[in-house]
């Protein structure tokens, strides 16, 4: 790393750890860990939120018919609700409002490691103002149980909004879901965009995560059905003789999270160094990687988009690796 970079990426770290806590912009996940540390799944939790969020978008919208129902301001409203985000006052970093929510919630059971506990522990990487010496700065999200699917908290907000900006980029600018995601990937080298390859990955972690991918395609799935009236996989009509909106469908999450948002099944591409240190930690834990023969995420749709290439072959010798 030349010394302008690595000057510009130990900014940035301070920045993001003296402005927020450490918490409150994990980056990563130890799904391996955590993975037999979690017994109540959360889908049902998360999914009475999201309806919630729903029937206040249709509620509000409702208000102005049946003189001036207006389509466009149902989506802005179910954008706001549902998928809005806040930012922190000083790292400006987006956090989804269900991702900050989901720690407050007693019922949730979450997976909470301190970082020499993780996968990723063998040098404090969570410390910023080591950067320069270190290369990257790592903080771990919690990890939850969603219908039967272990994930980071940091999903959710993948889901929600790069979900929501892949629809955006397809629905209203023309593009491919593949040209989407492409620009989510953003160039694989490290550089200061707001990419997987970037500032959400790569730069400042030495990871790249396809699950962090996966998330936000399904994100875009779930969009499509949010934002759109009376497709068959809609979750809002309008009733043309009552003059409303109405919910047609529950929402479930179940429809949306798979395997492939799971790191420890649908492996990350980590820097060598890292890569050395996290499998020893994994060889102690007595466990593969990935932890089961991934190849079934090849049948997702799109699975080239977001999936490791090596679960994409016949044969899985480990996560294709390599800068």
């Amino acid at each position: 790393m030349n010394a302008g970079v690595r000057a510009l990426a130990a900014v940035v770290g301070a920045v993001l750890v003296l402005g927020t806590p450490a918490g409150a912009c994990a980056d990563e996940t130890d799904n391996f860990t955590c993975r037999d540390r979690l017994s109540v799944d959360a889908q049902a939790v998360l999914d009475g939120w999201v309806n919630a969020r729903i029937q206040e978008a249709i509620a509000h919208a409702n208000r102005r018919c049946p003189e001036a129902c207006d389509a466009a301001d149902l989506a802005d409203e179910l954008h706001r609700r549902v998928g809005g985000s806040t930012l922190h006052p000083l790292t400006l970093i987006p956090k989804a409002r269900l991702e900050r929510w989901i720690p407050a919630q007693r019922e949730v059971d979450r997976c909470h490691l301190g970082f020499g506990e993780t996968i990723y522990g063998a040098r404090p990487y969570n410390q910023p103002w080591l950067f320069p010496f270190l290369g990257r700065i790592i903080w771990v999200a919690d990890s939850i149980l969603v219908a039967g699917h272990v994930i980071g908290l940091d999903k959710i907000g993948h889901f929600l909004r790069e979900g929501f900006a892949h629809w955006r980029e397809v629905e209203r600018r023309g593009a491919s879901i593949a040209s989407a995601v492409a620009r989510e990937w953003g160039p694989p080298r490290r550089q200061f965009r707001w990419t997987e390859y970037g500032l959400k990955g790569h730069s400042l972690t030495g990871v790249v995560s396809y699950a962090d991918v996966a998330a936000g395609y399904w994100g875009f799935r779930f969009w499509s059905d949010l934002l759109s009236l009376d497709r068959e996989g809609s979750f809002v009509a309008h009733d043309a003789g009552l003059g409303r909106f109405t919910q047609r469908r529950a929402f479930h999450f179940d429809e949306y999270v798979n395997d492939a948002w799971d790191e420890a099944v649908n492996p990350s591409r980590l820097h060598p160094t890292l890569e050395r240190e996290v499998r020893a930690a994994l060889q102690d834990l007595g466990l593969g990687w990935p932890v089961t023969d991934c190849r079934s995420l090849a049948a997702l749709p799109d699975a080239r988009l977001y999936v490791n290439p090596s679960c994409l072959s016949p044969t899985v010798t480990g996560p294709a690796g390599g800068w």
